[in-house]
């Protein structure tokens, strides 16, 4: 079955510091790919929903 779910953002680098030593902040980067995984998953959430599953 095809889906027109976008395409999820491209992984931070791995040795990007999740968390800024400096301000004990998620790092900007991280913060946009975990923000788009959450939207990703409601969406296919509610499509599955929609579907009756």
């Amino acid at each position: 079955m095809a889906t027109a779910l976008a395409p999820l953002p491209q992984l931070p680098v791995p040795t990007e510091r999740f968390v800024d030593p400096q301000t004990g902040r998620v790092n900007q980067n991280w913060y946009q790919y975990l923000k788009r995984l959450d939207e990703h998953l409601r969406e296919a959430e509610q499509r599955i929903t929609a579907l009756g599953g």
